[in-house]
């Protein structure tokens, strides 16, 4: 818009110019026989050719000479589009003679354009068709002042190619109105992304005014973001200064961040409202509430252009976050995190975003009352993220989950080609009935786990970076009860399952357990695996592969108690992360089913003597595993105790 008034400005000033000198002795002149000596004139100063093809009126017996055109027709550069860079219908302005004169500077207190068409372009190669000059002329000159201008059904076209900007504004004066005197819309793109906008504003006298708050009351759209904007831009041209309340809605705030400018994270579809304020390089969305993907969302959003890298500082509040909703702030697109990834397995494997790691700086406080994804219910959220020159750390991410709490830090190196991270994390009185609800037994189970997690990988994705991780994963329990029906599935125990099947199941005491593996190339091997209850003791060995997501360890129940029915022999557990599968082994069972069909035929009574169990299990050390565990957990080493 103001270039649309340099361009009316200099029209009116090359008019100006080429009949300023000769007003008192052409006071009586019929000026229509000087529109070809006006036009040499302007071709002269401007290279360009200036027609009038319609009535010229002078009245120059004034300290502030109006002149009136009809038909004005200015045109564009040579190399720009063959159409008019100017063309109205009239062009009626006032201007100061003394000013003129004796400063050389044009001032025009009033200009009215009616039916008016503007077209700006810019070249690739930055040329600029409003740099109106002679071509043996570098200097612009001084722009003329244009104090008051109405202008009724103006157009304005903006042709930016190294922006890939190209939009028409359609511009009406509304004199009677008080603050917002200009009604005006526009469509087209900008920088590539669609716009349609209408709404008011401040009258065009204004545009210039690098001082006093230009008013604006706008609605529309650029690109799949839908935005209502009511406020002041101050310094119009370069918007220095903004004070504006808004809403914001669409599919995702990067692209929208693009075109501003600003790096924005990419999200879920958002709902947003608040007071958009700019202070020189730094943006702030002030109070802001509303909602991303399902996530409610409120706090400060601000985005320092000032550096190298744009830094964003935020400090966010929810009631219900979901996971899924926040990938756009680690890099990943929205809803990829917490997803499975490709080929049934459950590690998200979509690459993660280094550029986005790289482009911005951050520093991010997030406190949310819930917080939640597909399978399990966390809550309590309070993480702090900062992002610098390519480190970025999670420190610390402290939420509750399955009962209890887990504390994370997190560091991720994005300075490399391949990601690097460390994962340091200790969690708390997990309850595993709430860890896996979907298992009926489990949900009838008490106890609760701790341990710890402490990994290092690299990969630019989730599940390279576990897939190649080093380190050690713990968790132990060192009491609680535990439903004793799980236990005599886990054994097999046909006897004990039927009663308890009649008479109901019964709590009985967990002594402790323990699962330590030590992690190398994405292998988790099993250091100590024991389950110890009042009745049965539950020893493993095996490994969980990372990278493959495979599951391959062997359980061996065994009894404390006698029992006149058991199948108990090892159980193994395969499969993958996503479908595991649990099976006895199958030669044991063999030998005990075969050698009773054998007895069988002698003496029916002797059927049974293979299944009765003697229980040769004895009571785990767990004291001593539970130190040990804690002590690797802690990078110590312990001898761990015999039983």
């Amino acid at each position: 818009m103001r270039r649309f008034l340099k361009i009316a400005g200099v029209t009116i000033a090359v008019l100006v110019l080429a009949i300023g000198g000769a007003l008192a002795a052409l006071a009586l002149f019929d000026w229509n026989h000087a529109r070809g000596w006006i036009s040499k004139k302007v071709h002269e100063r401007t290279g360009r050719e200036l027609t009038i093809a319609g009535n010229l009126e002078v009245h120059p017996f004034s300290l502030h000479p109006r002149v009136r055109a009809e038909q004005v027709r200015f045109e564009n550069s040579d190399w720009g589009e063959r159409r008019p860079m100017l063309e109205a219908k009239t062009v009626d302005f006032t201007f100061g003679l003394l000013r003129l004169l004796f400063e050389g500077q044009l001032v025009v207190p009033q200009a009215a354009l009616d039916t008016a068409e503007v077209l700006l372009q810019r070249e690739q190669d930055g040329r600029r068709n409003w740099i109106l000059k002679p071509p043996d002329q570098t200097d612009e000159g001084r722009s003329p002042e244009i104090l008051a201008l109405v202008v009724n059904n103006g157009r304005l076209r903006v042709k930016d190619r190294i922006s890939d900007t190209d939009v028409n504004l359609v511009l009406q004066s509304r004199p009677a109105e008080q603050v917002y005197t200009i009604d005006l819309s526009a469509d087209g793109r900008v920088r590539g992304v669609p716009l349609k906008v209408k709404g008011a504003s401040g009258g065009l006298l204004s545009v210039a005014d690098e001082q006093t708050p230009y008013p604006i009351r706008l609605a529309g759209t650029l690109g799949d973001a839908h935005a209502t904007a009511e406020g002041t831009l101050t310094g119009l041209a370069g918007m220095q200064t903004v004070d504006v309340k808004m809403t914001l809605s669409g599919g995702n705030l990067a692209p929208l961040g693009d075109t501003l400018k600003i790096s924005l994270p990419h999200t879920k579809p958002y709902k947003l409202s608040g007071t958009l304020e700019r202070r020189g390089p730094l943006w702030t969305f002030r109070q802001f509430r509303g909602s991303v993907g399902k996530s409610d969302l409120s706090g400060d959003f601000s985005v320092n252009t000032a550096g190298e890298r744009s830094l964003l500082t935020a400090q966010l509040h929810s009631k219900s976050l979901d996971i899924a909703d926040i990938g756009g702030f680690i890099g990943v697109r929205p809803g990829e995190a917490g997803q499975a990834s490709s080929g049934g397995k459950i590690l998200p494997d979509h690459p993660i975003n280094m550029d986005k790691l790289r482009r911005i700086d951050a520093s991010v406080k997030l406190v949310a009352a819930r917080f939640q994804n597909q399978r399990l219910p966390l809550d309590n959220l309070n993480a702090t993220l900062r992002l610098m020159d390519g480190m970025y750390r999670l420190e610390p991410v402290v939420f509750g989950v399955a009962g209890g709490s887990v504390n994370s830090v997190v560091t991720v190196d994005a300075r490399s080609p391949r990601l690097s991270a460390d994962v340091n994390t200790t969690f708390r009185k997990l309850h595993l009935n709430k860890l896996f609800p979907v298992t009926d037994k489990l949900d009838e189970s008490i106890g609760a786990v701790d341990g710890r997690l402490k990994l290092a990988g690299t990969g630019n994705s989730p599940a390279a970076l576990l897939g190649s991780s080093n380190g050690r994963i713990d968790m132990y329990s060192g009491g609680g009860q535990v439903s004793n029906l799980l236990m005599e599935y886990a054994g097999v125990d046909l006897a004990e399952i039927f009663k308890f099947k009649v008479r109901g199941d019964k709590q009985i005491k967990l002594r402790c357990a323990v699962a330590s593996f030590n992690v190398k190339d994405g292998l988790a091997s099993s250091e100590a695996l024991v389950v110890d209850t009042e009745d049965t003791v539950i020893g493993g060995t095996g490994a969980l592969n990372l990278r493959e997501e495979t599951i391959n360890l062997t359980l061996t129940p065994l009894p404390k108690d006698m029992s006149p029915l058991a199948l108990r022999g090892p159980l193994h557990v395969t499969g993958s992360f996503a479908h595991p599968a649990i099976n006895l082994e199958k030669k044991a069972l063999v030998r005990k089913i075969g050698a009773a069909v054998l007895l069988g035929l002698i003496n029916p009574l002797a059927a049974i003597i293979p299944l009765v169990e003697t229980g040769p299990g004895k009571d785990a050390p767990c004291a001593g595993l539970v130190a040990s565990v804690e002590a690797a957990a802690k990078g110590q080493k312990v001898a761990r105790s015999g039983h």
